[in-house]
């Protein structure tokens, strides 16, 4: 039995999608986007083949835990930024608004990462979003919903040492973005060199809840961890809560162990049926794994802890 440490518990069959079970032969399958389509449970994996290459491919299930993986990767145009970079776009975040899907992405150039965009109604037929950022920048998070008229994203801009912060950005269209401001989340121990958002941000009463991954440099490695903070509903851009103690940290040997060791990475969570948090995360950049919990019990911890 696997025992519960803070407001997570991971799933007992842990890692859920490797790239031994995968359908076709690859080097690694990790950091995933989610999300609810037609009833089921939708995954965009990323998925690395032996050249290295990144492709994202659409897994679905009925459970959210056993998936079925799609044979061929997704395809959508090229935007103009990722013309002269095939096979670099990596980190999926999906957020449905208004009966359509987003997605965001990174990709990677000679000049640094950059965030890519796309419409989706069915996962087969993808419109791209022309260039909606510059350099460098990643960790692209759409939120849910308009706020003050304007949609908005979480992001993670970032200097040439890929050192970096959590900012908002707004825009009336998805392809003008501004009204740039930074979070103020507090450096915890565990995220003093960069902290980007992970899932699509959830709401709530007390505000939107947010999960994120923080890092911290050790003697040998750079160690990714999550985090919760809660923001405020009309100014996204204040914290009103942001817990000292992480959520999750790479302990397990499928998290510590693989091409990147020692990070626990997400860009998923699904509310299922039964009251239950599905956090869909990347195990040392090579694997899918699974950690559960609820909503309520994430807002507790935001609120009630230190």
């Amino acid at each position: 039995m696997i025992r519960k440490r803070g407001p997570l518990i991971r799933y007992g069959g842990n890692p859920i999608l490797t790239p031994e079970t995968m359908p076709f032969e690859c080097f690694s399958v990790f950091n995933t986007g989610a999300v609810r389509f037609k009833g089921k449970y939708l995954l965009l994996l990323r998925v690395e083949h032996r050249d290295l290459a990144c492709y994202f491919y659409t897994a679905i299930s009925d459970d959210g835990i056993n998936f079925t993986v799609n044979q061929e990767p997704i395809n959508y145009p090229c935007s103009e930024a990722e013309k002269n970079n095939p096979g670099t776009r990596f980190d999926m975040r999906i957020t449905p608004i208004d009966g359509t899907f987003y997605v965001c992405h990174a990709i990677y150039s000679s000049l640094g990462s950059q965030i890519a965009m796309a419409r989706t109604d069915d996962f087969v037929n993808f419109e791209p979003i022309s260039n909606p950022s510059v350099p460098s920048n990643r960790n692209a998070v759409l939120f849910p919903e308009k706020i003050g008229g304007l949609y908005a994203r979480l992001e993670r801009p970032q200097d040439l040492g890929g050192t970096g912060a959590i900012w908002i950005s707004y825009s009336p269209d998805l392809i003008f973005w501004g009204k740039s401001s930074p979070l103020f989340i507090p450096r915890m121990n565990w995220g003093t060199r960069k902290v980007g958002a992970g899932i699509i941000p959830i709401k709530t009463e007390k505000g939107w809840l947010e999960i994120y991954h923080g890092t911290m440099l050790t003697a040998s490695t750079e160690n990714y961890f999550l985090g919760a903070v809660l923001l405020d509903l009309e100014d996204p851009s204040k914290v009103i809560a942001a817990p000292k103690e992480f959520i999750l940290a790479p302990e397990m040997d499928y998290e510590r162990i693989g091409q990147v060791p020692n990070v626990v990475f997400t860009g998923g969570a699904i509310e299922t049926d039964d009251g239950k948090l599905n956090i869909y995360y990347g195990g040392a950049d090579t694997r899918v794994c699974l950690a559960q919990t609820t909503v309520s019990e994430l807002l507790e911890f935001c609120l009630n802890s230190k």
